[in-house]
């Protein structure tokens, strides 16, 4: 960024004091131009009417402020037809053009140099980068269809059990759960259904599984009587537990 320079001892200048206070104001107006545009002090005279008035205009000339075209200065340039020049723009502790390229050109190497230093190196040909760890990442879970002989788990079947307590329904015999498996696999194979694990659709069914009779004297059905001293809940789980006990065996 560059500044326009306005000495301190500007205010009581004999210039400054020859100019009015509307023409002063025209010249740090366009002196911010001239140093924001880099013009080396170059006022156009499009610029000194967008801001300014003939008459101001005509002070700061006067006053010794600006030079217009044909002037006698002889530390200052000669302005084109129709523009002005800040009177020992470069003088006054302005930069030149040159200056402040060369300024902003040193500050972009500077940064440029900064970044390199701090961006991460790449590694030689040949060479792999060194990210940290030596343990490879664990493979990504694989979604697919289900197995044939897919069964569910002990705790699949507590779960689906407790859930049927809840909602007030019996809980399912072996046969109902071998039926209840075989029905939810045909589904998911006909539907061509991909997934990580099965466990929690088949609860899902298992839970809402209606039975069309309450289970025949003699079924595997695990009673869920409350026991003495004994919450509900704790009965349920127990019964769960039981039938899941009793399913191992007769696989075995």
């Amino acid at each position: 960024m560059s500044y326009f320079a306005v000495d301190d001892g500007a205010h009581s200048h004999p210039k400054f004091m020859a100019a009015t206070n509307a023409a002063l104001g025209l010249w740090v107006r366009t002196g911010s131009w001239v140093a924001q545009q880099l013009t080396d002090g170059h006022v156009p005279g499009t610029v000194a009417k967008l801001y300014g008035t003939p008459a101001q205009a005509r002070s700061l000339v006067a006053a010794g402020l600006w030079h217009a075209a044909g002037h006698e200065c002889p530390r200052c340039p000669q302005p084109r037809n129709g523009d002005y020049y800040m009177h020992d723009y470069a003088a006054s502790g302005n930069k030149s053009r040159a200056e402040i390229k060369a300024r902003r050109e040193q500050s972009a190497a500077g940064s440029k140099r900064h970044r390199d230093r701090q961006a991460p190196k790449a590694p030689p040909p040949g060479e792999q980068l060194d990210l940290g760890g030596d343990e490879p990442d664990p493979p990504a879970p694989v979604r697919a269809p289900i197995r044939p002989d897919w069964q569910p788990t002990r705790e699949d079947i507590h779960a689906a059990q407790v859930a049927r307590g809840d909602a007030g329904l019996p809980p399912l015999t072996a046969d109902q759960i071998d039926s209840v498996t075989t029905k939810f696999i045909r589904r998911q194979t006909d539907d061509g259904r991909l997934a990580v694990a099965w466990g929690g659709r088949w609860r899902e069914w298992a839970e809402n599984e209606r039975t069309a009779s309450p289970p025949a004297p003699g079924s595997n059905v695990v009673p869920l009587a409350r026991a003495a001293g004994g919450s509900t809940a704790d009965t349920r789980a127990a019964a769960a537990f039981q039938l899941a006990a009793q399913l191992e065996a007769e696989e075995n």
